[in-house]
């Protein structure tokens, strides 16, 4: 209320990439494991949201241990499928709560840079298509 101080958002590096993936698609979308190492590996260099991550690069393979982890968890939560080895997919009911959710819990400042942050994931994700978030026709 009036008078409270402006709370400081400072986020679980589990949180951000959950609202991410959550911001980023509208569910349905088969996320190669892969590709989501290598995206937030290359999303981390301009974006502080994500400086809390850490990569073991071995050639042309990028690791996360604390991204595995955070997908597993997401996956233990429901809003995340596995289908395949290294693909997940999303479910759309499950994405579609975490946003509602965020957007009543974060400072708009805070909500806005994560939707720029999981536009540029979307964009790393599925090179070529826009972000979810303003979807083309077709």
């Amino acid at each position: 209320g009036r008078g409270s101080r402006m709370t400081v958002w400072v986020p679980e590096i589990g949180d951000i990439i959950t609202a991410i993936i959550s911001l980023a698609c509208r569910g349905g979308e088969q996320l190669r494991i892969p590709r989501v190492y290598a995206a937030l590996n290359e999303l981390k260099g301009r974006d502080v949201l994500l400086s809390g991550l850490y990569f073991s690069i071995t050639g042309a393979v990028c690791y996360s241990r604390q991204i595995d982890e955070i997908l597993r968890t997401l996956v233990a939560k429901g809003m995340l499928v596995f289908s395949g080895r290294d693909t997940l997919v999303v479910r759309d009911s499950a994405v579609e709560e975490v946003r509602v959710r965020l957007r009543k819990k974060l400072p708009s400042a805070a909500y806005r840079s994560l939707q720029t942050a999981s536009r540029r994931f979307y964009g790393k994700i599925f090179p070529g298509r826009e972000g979810s978030l303003d979807p083309l026709p077709g």
